[in-house]
């Protein structure tokens, strides 16, 4: 017994535990424009980055269809023993995913001005609004870059190298610090320094992402070729629950905007965006420590491996609670303290900003339980759950947000992301309970001793 929890404990650490770090490394990457914009520009470009953010979260959408949905599929293929045809799904990934890049980056270029347009009633706002716009019109380009990061990081996962996603991610995130300090403090080229910053750290990744697999020794050794073209659609049908709850959470964001503007809170705009960098803390390293162990639990299922597979399943859920918590903790006790890191000395953080901050904080614990069941559905390829789990943002937040300024202060608003996180959990709980049971599986027996 003492053996199977060190020697679980050990995957978890090696699988999850490093995917954990290289998002960590990605939460690093967000936090710093975040950082250098509210220290250098000001609250006016961290007014701006709260219209960006939702753009941002669609980028990730994309992503994170490519990453789940690959990283099960791969996995299952390797754990099969079809490491060749699992080569094959791995290059038509990099393919489909340049294309879908490719086309995300010309329709983007069309819609987004007039998208965010919608918001802008004054020119105090249009101003904001037009920052957002050159800002986004750089990052667009590197889209198709973008993907790729996603897309290695989860076969590095697959191919049992989960510490070179550490590494991987983790150059990235240098290479924009480097470059946001580069072209804002030295160059002073404002929000312009910070898109270019962000581009050619992902310009960077997609480098080394084919240097890795073209020239490392983990390159791959089987030709191209259309055979693992029909499992795009069933990757896309796995990833779908995730990258939708990416979409909504964009929408979610987009209406939040909204609303604030519409209740002349433009004020508030910096406190949504210091909450979203924030919240990014949180679900990022959650969703690597899930998404790194997904793999795992894909293989050992696909084995018939079931006491080792519920194992990684009862751990999982203890170190993503613990993990919530400890970043729980200091969210709520030194809010101010936290918001200060990311707003020049001489700009004010009001109690207006401090209320919104606690009030999205307030229920932020589910969020751990809603990941963690969340990674296993994706694991047993469990599509259509994960999808109905990520709707509930449009049944529970979006008239939140609409009804909530009507009756309390604008501040107040933030509460809507508070039920939300635990509207999510109850959701995802109800509908893995029945999918397990399907699967021969109970909660008793994931966590029983």
């Amino acid at each position: 017994m003492r053996s199977d929890f060190f020697s679980t404990l050990g995957e978890i650490i090696k699988y999850g535990g490093s995917t954990f770090a290289a998002l960590m490394a990605g939460c690093v990457y967000t936090m710093t424009d975040a950082f250098f914009i509210g220290n250098w520009i000001g609250t006016d470009g961290l007014e701006a980055l709260a219209l960006i953010f939702p753009v941002t979260l669609v980028f990730a959408s994309l992503g994170v269809l490519f990453e789940t949905g690959a990283s099960a599929v791969v996995s299952q293929e390797i754990g099969s023993g079809r490491t060749a045809l699992a080569e094959k799904i791995m290059r038509t990934n990099y393919v489909s995913g340049l294309l879908i890049g490719i086309i995300f980056v010309i329709a983007g270029n069309f819609f987004i001005e007039p998208l965010l347009a919608l918001l802008a009633d004054d020119p105090e706002e249009l101003r904001v609004v037009n920052t957002a716009v050159g800002f986004l019109r750089i990052t667009l380009c590197g889209v198709p870059f973008f993907i790729t990061i996603y897309l290695t990081s989860a076969f590095m996962r697959c191919t049992e190298r989960p510490t070179h996603v550490f590494y991987f991610v983790g150059s990235t995130a240098l290479i924009n610090i480097i470059l946001d300090a580069l072209f804002i403090i030295g160059f002073e080229w404002g929000m312009t320094g910070a898109a270019s910053a962000t581009f050619f750290a992902q310009l960077s990744g997609a480098l080394i992402s084919i240097w890795y697999f073209k020239f490392s020794r983990q390159k791959m050794t089987t030709p191209f070729s259309l055979s693992g073209l029909g499992y795009i659609l069933l990757e896309f049908k796995i990833g779908a629950g995730f990258a939708l709850s990416s979409l909504m959470m964009a929408g979610i964001d987009y209406l939040m905007n909204a609303a604030l503007l519409a209740y002349d809170a433009a004020h508030l705009l910096a406190a949504a965006t210091l909450s979203n960098v924030i919240l990014t803390f949180v679900y990022i390293p959650l969703d690597g420590l899930d998404t790194g162990i997904q793999p795992l639990i894909s293989r050992l299922f696909a084995a018939k491996e079931m006491p080792h597979c519920l194992r990684v399943m009862r751990y999982g859920f203890c170190l993503t609670i613990f993990l919530t918590l400890v970043m729980y903790v200091p969210l709520m006790l030194f809010t101010e303290e936290i918001a200060r890191i990311f707003v020049d000395e001489g700009e004010p953080v009001t109690a207006e900003m401090i209320t919104f901050l606690r009030l999205s904080f307030a229920l932020q614990p589910f969020v751990g339980v809603h990941t963690w069941l969340s990674g296993i559905m994706a694991a047993l390829e469990d599509e259509w759950r994960n999808t109905v789990a990520s709707l509930t943002p449009l049944v529970f937040q979006a008239p939140l947000i609409i009804l909530l300024p009507k009756f309390l202060p604008p501040e107040y608003i933030a509460v809507s992301y508070s039920i939300e996180d635990f509207a999510e959990a109850a959701v995802a709980f109800l509908l893995i309970r029945s999918f397990l049971k399907a699967k021969g599986i109970s909660f008793k027996q994931i966590f029983e001793a």
